[in-house]
């Protein structure tokens, strides 16, 4: 109606109503009258009262650095708050008056959630040995195209920003203050870390508890800078609209936050899932009716089984890929040493045997409809490590995925094999929150106990990292 109103002023009645001109005019008609209706601005339209008072302490940080003062903000948005709906709130708001923000996160599925699609380390050239002992700087010039974008750019957010360590958020403060010719945190411009700290730490091999507690972002000594908001509304479990959902919110937050009673160090997983008596169950609660299911895309990337080791999953997708009717084809890899030298060393024999995270398994079995999942990242942002698929990459079955990749992703239905309990921080609390209600979650433990660890010191707000 306001396009045909808006085509008859422009007294051009031969125009179509897809006409830009009048596209735009009947858009801005609408806004008018929705604002004066409502009473308030535009963006802040469907925004929780549990939300508003964030967003209005985000909004004028952000604006004051026009005064060029730089500044750190941490954003602890446990999973289900909307935190990536108020992140492109704030990153509109910005654009829209044509100052320059960024958005990154720390893993590829978190970074395919936010406009730009790109990851920290992508972004700002971070090292790539961030644990080495010496000072680090992110390797863009002043004089490139990136370095003029960090030069007058006012707003930088970064997200899943727990998972990352600490020597990134450093190398970014060192690049961005020369970059920018100012000596307070971060020059001139606002970073805004998202997160939240009771899920996974930075990844440390072979590390012990020290090491990933002085790797996280809180053993970094620009923690005295950093401003901390809180988003505790879990807005997932209130789409269920029931008391119960609310509760499992809550007692979800309480088991991230290590306050789950214990007894001889475990705790009981009953009163936060629907228990299952054995593996083959918990199979069928996750994917029932599978071979009838199994060609339904939207049925499939809804649900997973998720452990915390990959030898677990391994024989988990096996076991369900032959539990499928059709036979099976077979793909092998060719590996060979770069080094003719090393070769007698290293016969292909054992290359083979060899299963790094990053890619396939030597001998990987298919059938046609199945979910895979991509090990690399080839083109952001669609095709990166953890998107799930059905076509032929460097990929592995994903009917059951670890924890640790499953962070950032939302599902219906979820399934948690812990007949080997969790060995890092936070581990037991992703796997929780993957869904909203108590109802589509189900787990296997021997016994019906598991461990739950959880790393205190880290989540103490006064954290000095030593």
């Amino acid at each position: 109606t306001l396009n045909y109103r808006h085509r008859a002023i422009l007294q051009y009645p031969e125009l179509d109503g897809t006409s830009d001109e009048i596209h735009n005019r009947g858009l801005i008609d609408l806004v008018d009258r929705v604002i004066s209706l409502g009473g308030t601005d535009l963006p802040t339209y469907g925004l929780p009262a549990t939300l508003w008072s964030v967003y209005n302490t985000l909004s004028s940080a952000v604006f004051s650095v026009h005064c060029w003062s730089g500044g750190i903000l941490y954003l602890d948005a446990p999973g289900g708050t909307r935190k990536i709906f108020l992140i492109k709130l704030i990153l509109a708001n910005v654009q829209q008056n044509g100052d320059i923000a960024l958005a990154v996160a720390s893993s590829e599925i978190a970074a395919t959630l936010l406009p730009g699609k790109r990851t920290a380390h992508s972004t700002f050239k971070l090292p790539l040995n961030l644990m080495a002992p010496e000072a680090h700087s992110c390797n863009v010039s002043k004089s490139s195209d990136q370095g003029q974008v960090l030069r007058w750019c006012i707003l930088i957010i970064w997200d899943e920003c727990t998972m990352a360590h600490r020597g990134g958020l450093e190398a970014l403060d060192r690049a961005l203050r020369d970059i920018q010719g100012s000596q307070v945190p971060m020059g001139s411009a606002m970073l805004l870390l998202s997160g939240d700290l009771r899920q996974s730490l930075p990844v440390i091999p072979k590390g012990t508890r020290a090491d990933e507690a002085q790797a996280c972002l809180k053993s970094s000594l620009l923690r005295h800078h950093v401003m901390t908001l809180t988003l505790s509304t879990n807005m997932r479990a209130r789409l269920y609209g029931d008391r119960t959902s609310s509760q499992f919110a809550k007692e979800i937050l309480e088991l991230g936050d290590g306050k789950v009673p214990l007894d001889a160090g475990e705790l009981d997983i009953s009163p936060l899932c629907t228990i299952v008596s054995s593996i083959n169950e918990l199979k069928d609660k996750v994917f029932p009716n599978f071979q009838d299911n199994y060609y339904n895309l939207n049925w499939l990337y809804e649900r997973a089984i998720l452990t915390p080791k990959n030898t677990t999953i391994s024989k988990l997708n096996d076991q369900l890929l032959h539990s499928l009717p059709g036979n099976h084809r077979t793909f092998k890899s060719i590996d060979t040493m770069i080094d003719n030298n090393e070769a007698v060393n290293y016969p292909t024999e054992f290359l083979n045997t060899l299963d790094p995270p990053c890619l396939p398994p030597h001998t990987l079995q298919l059938k046609e409809g199945i979910p895979v999942m991509l090990l690399q990242n080839l083109e952001l942002p669609k095709l990166c490590n953890g998107t799930r698929l059905k076509l032929q990459f460097p990929i592995c079955i994903s009917f059951a995925m670890s924890i640790n990749k499953s962070q950032g992703q939302t599902q219906s239905v979820a399934g948690i094999l812990l007949d080997e309990s969790c060995f890092s921080h936070g581990q037991l609390y992703v796997g929780y929150l993957r869904v909203g209600c108590k109802a589509t979650l189900f787990a296997f433990a021997r016994n019906g106990r598991t461990r739950n660890i959880v790393y205190k010191e880290v989540l103490q707000p006064n954290q000095s990292g030593k």
